[in-house]
């Protein structure tokens, strides 16, 4: 045998052998606490927000807009808040604490924006609020000296959604699918940040319409790709499809791919409004959602009293609904994992408190930082839960 051969094999294998135990001590565990609880301007506790803005700008974490129910729950003919309030949380050692001082708002009340935070700042797009859908984009970031969020517009998307995925690479900025007014979209676009004037630019589109998945970067087989997981579709009865689909896209060939269908290892799931983050070299880890079992009884439901034809037939259905919404259990408790080179799933653990759906995960210092969110209909949370990787 060549003697360069040899030490190369030796090398590949170490390296390999590396990055496996790399891989598993970066999930092997991960331990929570509650950082914070979101307060109101009085320094009570806030109810929390679905749909919030979270992302990291110059080392706080800036939690901005969403939505909640203030007085009774949607089933009891509450209307939805729509919020504009920006809070910032800061952190000294091992301590969190919000600045009490910041008085900056958003451009106006909105949720259910796709966000992302570039190191240029927190990105976000679309969204809605009592005025129906955004087609809106801005910038934040925070301004350490004058203690304010600074806010700057970005070009308009080519469409008004909500629940659209947002990822970056760089200064570029990806946004997949959404939901428009009657549909969900299968766009796929991106801006680049560092342009003179950001514009968004066309990209292959999706190979199905999609809302309500995430998108995350991580390094595959091909080098950096961008990773679609789940997500649900519109449909004219009603009733959501639920998807339980890995699509990437590779940036280099700007080619979309089919990859291994979400699971836990032995049975698929879907997966929706939940969270993901990328770990390690090549995992990538999502986090609770909406595995779509309940939420299918609930649209189900709600397609039958819409279709009711007697007013008792229509108050049955609603006490039906209504008992099972009031008795959810919580969503999906599972913590997934998604090897990019053996386009594998697994299940790692479960959440040890209730999941928050509708809300992004961020890393923070390479912590995952899960903050509000919607954990069960109706009903928000005010925490913002820190998960170490041990």
């Amino acid at each position: 045998m060549n003697k360069y051969i040899f030490p190369l094999i030796l090398s590949s294998l170490f390296m390999s052998t590396t990055d496996a135990l790399s891989q598993k001590k970066a999930v092997n565990q991960i331990e929570w606490k509650t950082a914070a609880q979101l307060q109101n301007a009085d320094s009570s506790t806030s109810l929390g927000f679905a749909g919030a803005i979270n992302g990291i700008s110059n080392d706080v974490l800036i939690v901005a807009g969403g939505a909640n129910f203030q007085d009774k729950m949607p089933w009891e003919g509450g209307k939805k808040h729509y919020s504009k309030e920006i809070h910032v949380l800061q952190k000294c050692n091992d301590k969190y604490s919000w600045n009490k001082e910041v008085q900056s708002t958003l451009a106006e009340p909105i949720a259910y924006c796709g966000s992302t935070a570039t190191d240029l700042g927190v990105v976000y797009v679309g969204g809605e609020n009592e005025n129906g859908l955004s087609n809106k984009a801005f910038i934040l970031k925070w301004n350490a000296d004058k203690k304010e969020v600074e806010t700057k517009s970005l070009a308009n998307f080519p469409l008004a959604v909500a629940n659209v995925a947002l990822t970056h690479i760089g200064t570029v900025v990806y946004a997949v699918g959404g939901d428009e007014a009657t549909k969900s979209s299968d766009i796929f676009v991106s801006l680049d940040l560092n342009d003179a004037n950001p514009e968004w630019k066309i990209l292959p589109k999706l190979p199905l319409a999609l809302a309500n998945s995430i998108a995350i970067v991580q390094k595959g087989k091909n080098g950096t790709s961008i990773y679609v997981v789940g997500g649900r579709t519109k449909t004219d009865s009603g009733i959501s499809d639920l998807h339980n689909t890995t699509f990437v896209f590779d940036v280099k060939k700007q080619k979309w791919e089919s990859a291994a269908t979400i699971s836990d290892g032995k049975n698929t799931t879907n997966f929706s409004a939940g969270a993901g983050v990328a770990v390690g070299n090549h995992s990538i880890l999502i986090l609770g959602g909406d595995n779509g079992v309940i939420f299918h009884q609930i649209e189900t439901y709600l397609a039958q009293i819409a279709k009711a034809e007697s007013a008792e037939e229509k108050a049955d259905l609603i006490t039906k609904k209504n008992q099972l919404v009031t008795n959810h259990p919580g969503f999906y408790k599972g913590i997934l994992l998604y090897n990019t080179l053996t386009d594998q799933w697994k299940k790692i653990g479960d959440l040890p408190f209730l999941p928050h759906v509708t809300s992004p995960a961020v890393l923070w210092n390479k912590k995952i930082v899960l903050s509000n969110g919607e954990i069960k209909p109706g009903i928000r949370t005010p925490n913002v839960m820190l998960g170490t990787i041990k």
